[in-house]
């Protein structure tokens, strides 16, 4: 991962703002907002509770008004850029699908091994002449070019003859994740098995009847075509939804933020993170020296964040006050049954049971705010 990539979580946050897509997201005590509770949901003492380095942090009550003025919020003018779909679009989508349909071939008329071929392969690696764990496998393909292993060990194969071991002398880099490898030098001893090579489809009525459910190359052409109008008019309402609310946080006084709410997305920025290292087997230290992102940087991006998200939360919030917006209870079990649909949930009660009532509502609130000031929004 490159420095800086850590910011992408930062185009979540509408979406995490509207669709309580993590736990944390949602509200747990604004004193200013219409939302009914029930006995279980009544907020909690504040805490900050770390678990296996995962920080929870309950929100305290706040009162809105107390830290934001609210500016102009309908009639927002916003300029939204025009998109169509070419027929170059077309070409590309149907291009993407038809090499992720390709399939993999055996070469039998050569036996060495060439750049971008796919090679099956038998390896062991060994430091001071010991194997070292997880250094084994058998049977992997490996793509030449695509850098999947560490440094020197693909272009190692390019010459390779099937059925022939080659010693690989490589050096792991610095910031390897496993601590006892890290800039230590190591022998793989490799046997490619076999050279494989993908083979794309090409283009034609017999592609399309076997793959698709439509007769002929048009029609399945139209099709793309009408599956990317739907993806640009998405990426349009989406665009307009937070030009919208970036315009209103422009307008409106934020007087200063309730810092148990910094702190709480703070924690929601770095717990992503920590989780995000762990899918690759790395701790928190460990991810950040393979970034080359020091401590103070990614602290400085969670503030960023944090206020960003605090941002958008007091807003909503004010609209939702100055508007009265409150939520009867059809359409709170109307938008419970769409949650759980759009964010695979098999039932209601399945997502209560990871969500509270509480936070649902709060962000069904959001929601209905974020409706409001999009459908009063002028688009230029």
């Amino acid at each position: 991962m490159k420095k800086r990539t850590i910011m992408l979580v930062m185009g979540l946050s509408i979406v995490m703002l509207a669709g309580g897509c993590s736990k944390n997201s949602a509200n747990e005590g604004n004193t200013d907002n219409k939302v009914t509770e029930t006995a279980d949901d009544k907020d909690e003492t504040n805490t900050s509770d770390t678990t296996n380095g995962i920080t929870t942090v309950t929100k305290e009550d706040y009162k809105v008004s107390d830290y934001i003025t609210l500016g102009k919020y309908k009639g927002v003018e916003v300029t939204i850029e025009k998109q169509e779909v070419t027929d170059q679009d077309v070409d590309a989508a149907i291009q993407m699908e038809l090499e992720y349909n390709a399939k993999e071939e055996e070469i039998t008329d050569r036996k060495t091994v060439e750049d971008g071929d796919i090679v099956n392969i038998d390896y062991e690696g060994f430091k001071d002449g010991v194997a070292f764990e997880g250094g084994k496998d058998e049977g992997a393909d490996l793509e030449i070019g695509s850098n999947s292993f560490i440094p020197g060990f693909e272009e190692g194969l390019i010459g390779a003859t099937v059925g022939e071991q080659v010693d690989l002398n490589l050096t792991f880099p610095e910031n390897y994740h496993a601590e006892d490898l890290a800039g230590q030098d190591v022998v793989f001893k490799v046997t490619v098995n076999s050279i494989k090579r993908l083979v794309v489809p090409e283009l034609d009525e017999n592609y399309v009847k076997e793959n698709t459910e439509f007769e002929t190359v048009d029609a399945y052409r139209q099709n793309i075509r009408e599956s990317l109008e739907k993806e640009i008019e998405a990426e349009k309402e989406q665009e307009k939804l937070q030009s919208v609310i970036q315009a209103i946080i422009d307008g409106s006084e934020i007087k200063s933020y309730p810092e148990n709410l910094l702190e709480f997305y703070k924690a929601d920025f770095k717990n992503y993170y920590i989780q995000y290292a762990s899918y690759f087997g790395m701790d928190f230290a460990n991810f950040l020296a393979t970034s080359g992102v020091t401590e103070e940087e990614f602290e400085a991006e969670a503030l960023k964040f944090a206020e960003a998200m605090a941002s958008q939360e007091l807003v909503l919030n004010s609209i939702i006050d100055t508007e009265d917006i409150e939520l009867t209870e059809e359409e709170y079990q109307d938008g419970l049954t769409k949650m759980a649909s759009d964010y695979g949930y098999p039932s209601s009660e399945e997502l209560l049971a990871v969500f509270t009532e509480k936070q649902v509502k709060e962000a069904l609130l959001w929601q209905k705010a974020m409706d409001l000031v999009v459908a009063e929004a002028i688009e230029l």
